[in-house]
């Protein structure tokens, strides 16, 4: 069988029996939030991106540019905080940390396996919107996965925005 009748096949076979399956075990949506870390700061996206309307890359700069989309520095946080909010008890523990030049622990939502490669700045250069993964950050007051991140999910949409489906786009 010639390679690009493979490949067909291969991600025909996925769509049709695999679109629900996650690319590997322990990796579909996580059933529930682990405890917090100790220097966690709970963040509200319905207070930035909600009411704010803050776009995405105002906090989440690396996804432009890089891979992984990165979460804002305290630093930045800050700019606005020194300011705004000072009253409230999260805004408190951010410049409690700040000042003892840590940063908080995040809690993962989103994660791929090791073997699969997603670059953020591919997909803000196709103008993906944000959402079409995460869904409606803006009306999240706690984060959590909404799509389902298998390899049969994002090959229906490699296929409806004719992106590639070859292998070694998604796996290095």
């Amino acid at each position: 069988m010639a390679r690009s009748q493979l490949h067909r096949w291969l991600i025909a076979a996925v769509l049709v029996t695999g679109a629900g399956v996650p690319f590997a075990a322990g990796h579909a949506a996580p059933a529930e939030a682990a405890p917090p870390a100790a220097d966690a700061i709970p963040f509200d996206h319905t207070i930035h991106a909600g009411k704010y309307a803050m776009p995405c890359l105002a906090c989440h700069v690396n996804a432009r540019n890089s891979t992984t989309a990165g979460l804002p520095s305290v630093r930045k946080c800050m700019g606005c905080h020194k300011f705004v909010a000072k009253d409230k008890p999260a805004i408190q523990a951010l410049t409690k940390l700040w000042e003892a030049k840590k940063a908080p622990t995040f809690r993962r939502i989103h994660d791929l396996p090791d073997y699969v490669y997603f670059s953020h700045r591919v997909h803000i250069a196709a103008e993906v919107a944000c959402s079409t993964c995460h869904g409606d950050v803006a009306k999240m007051q706690k984060v959590v996965q909404v799509s389902p991140l298998t390899m049969g999910w994002c090959l229906t949409c490699h296929q409806q925005r004719k992106a590639t489906l070859d292998c070694v786009g998604c796996h290095k």
